[in-house]
């Protein structure tokens, strides 16, 4: 008979509460055994509204890690099918000699539970993935969404030899949450964590990830599979805190890489860099590649999120890059935050930035490639006899934009009120015609005479003040900042 313990009915177990009981015994949640049995009506009823609880010790999970209990897990997996809840691993460690594969269908949230980073390990023994996690469905199907990893290291210390591995392989999941500790899979084209789409899309992915001593600690991927044809590369409005450590290795830090990008999302990067004895090409964050497929087309890009880089470099035969990109498509786009690169006193190389960064908003340190609280300015273009400049910045609201000129008239030059200056970017017109408050003086004007500027919605910045021909140089100047529109 199948022995079960429940929480009150109505109410929710923590996640604090699960583990404090699970690792007592006492059992919070429905408690799914090894033995097969039968349940009561309201035993079934409240199964639908109370999480499954599957100890993979229940099902023959050696702790010492004698034994391969790639088994053991996937029948914890198995006997949550169908309702999702938690499959917890006690303290210990467990060899998992084969892929552990959780894709249920139809989908289920089903969470991975440690008792904590170092105490719950799974040490990886073979070759490919430790653990594959996707939603096979396509997003109108799906009826449920969640699930994470909790409270676990995952180790590649042992995997085999001459093959590359994964600590952890998911994509095409939604709000899936993560809390863990992957390191040393560091073989040739091996990846701690491959954050890939195959089937769909990755949204509102948040948490935690510390990394280390891995030939690449965190990758964001697009890899279509040959079962759908709707997957993208889109990790959007995703929180995540990134830890890196290389502790010994070269490689890369972040990747973005075959038209993976995200946007309207937070992502932190902290690490310790450089620490290699061998002159490889590594970077602390690389964006590369692009992929037309599935009817989208998209580069590797971070665009307007909240990118916060702080990251030291401790020197060895070389130093690796800030921020590596593939080609000009690979961009971060109107994103704020920093980035603080060589906090230790030694400089990373610098990026090989050729205008990969558009609208950066924050402080830089570390690598004068990367533009700090970017100025857009215009010194070219102008009406004959108008010379100086015209810049623009975005402020850090993102939706608010100042604007500073300072031309100079030569003589004999005619202004008229409307008179188109100088074009600009699209994302500094305004929806209306914006009226600037400037001032012109000199070249025979009475004094100093109002005279604003325009911003007008073809993004054009227009002299808006009385129409003269200057006698003698006369100048004109202004600042101001304005709203675009925003909807």
């Amino acid at each position: 008979m199948t022995t079960t313990t429940r929480a009150t009915p109505g109410v929710a177990p923590s996640r604090r509460s699960l583990l404090a009981l699970g690792a007592s015994g006492l059992l919070t949640g429905a408690v799914v055994t090894a033995e097969a049995g039968s349940a009561t009506s309201a035993e079934a009823a409240a199964a639908t509204t109370t999480p499954a609880w599957a100890d993979v010790t229940a099902y023959g999970a050696d702790r010492t890690g004698a034994v391969n209990a790639s088994g053991a897990f996937h029948d914890a997996i198995a006997a949550l099918a169908g309702t999702g809840g938690v499959v917890y691993i006690p303290a210990g460690t467990y060899n998992i000699a084969t892929t552990v594969t959780c894709a249920p269908t139809p989908f289920m949230p089903i969470y991975f539970v440690g008792d904590g980073a170092w105490a719950s390990i799974l040490s990886f023994t073979g070759s490919g993935d430790c653990l594959r996690i996707y939603d096979g469905t396509t997003y109108a199907g799906r009826a449920r969404f969640g699930g994470g990893i909790l409270g676990l290291t995952i180790d590649g210390s042992n995997a085999a030899t001459g093959a590359s591995s994964t600590g952890v392989h998911l994509g095409d999941l939604l709000q899936y949450e993560l809390d863990l500790t992957v390191q040393a899979f560091d073989q040739p084209g091996s990846i701690g964590i491959h954050l890939d789409n195959q089937y769909y899309w990755t949204e509102q992915l948040f948490g935690r990830v510390y990394a280390q001593a891995c030939a690449s600690h965190v990758v964001f991927d697009w890899t279509p599979g040959s079962v759908t044809s709707t997957s993208s590369g889109s990790f959007e409005r995703c929180d995540l805190d990134l830890y890196i450590n290389q502790d010994g290795a070269a490689n890369d830090g972040v990747v973005f890489r075959n038209g993976a990008f995200t946007g309207n999302s937070s992502l932190k990067i902290r690490g310790n860099f450089g620490y290699g004895k061998t002159a490889v090409s590594s970077a602390a964050l690389r964006l590369t590649g692009s992929q037309a497929t599935n009817n989208y087309s998209n580069a590797s890009v971070i665009a307007d999120s909240m990118l916060d880089i702080g990251v030291e470099c401790a020197g060895g035969t070389y130093t690796p890059q800030t921020v590596v990109f593939g080609t000009s498509a690979n961009q971060i786009q109107n994103c704020h935050g920093g980035l603080n690169f060589g906090l230790a006193g030694t400089t990373f190389t610098a990026s090989n930035n050729a205008g990969n960064v558009a609208n950066f908003i924050g402080h830089v340190n570390g690598d004068a490639t990367l533009p700090e609280d970017a100025w857009v300015s215009y010194g070219t273009g102008f009406p004959t006899g108008v010379t100086g400049h015209v810049a623009f910045r975005v402020l850090p609201t993102g939706s608010e934009i100042m604007v500073t000129w300072a031309l100079d008239i030569a003589s004999g030059t005619k202004l008229t009120s409307g008179e188109s200056i100088v074009a600009v970017a699209s994302r500094f017109a305004y929806t209306d015609n914006k009226v600037i408050p400037g001032n012109n003086q000199g070249g025979g004007l009475s004094g100093n005479t109002y005279a604003p500027a325009f911003i007008t919605a073809k993004a054009s910045f227009q002299y808006a003040g009385p129409s003269y021909t200057s006698s003698g140089t006369s100048y004109w100047y202004g600042q101001g900042v304005y709203t675009v529109h925003t909807g």
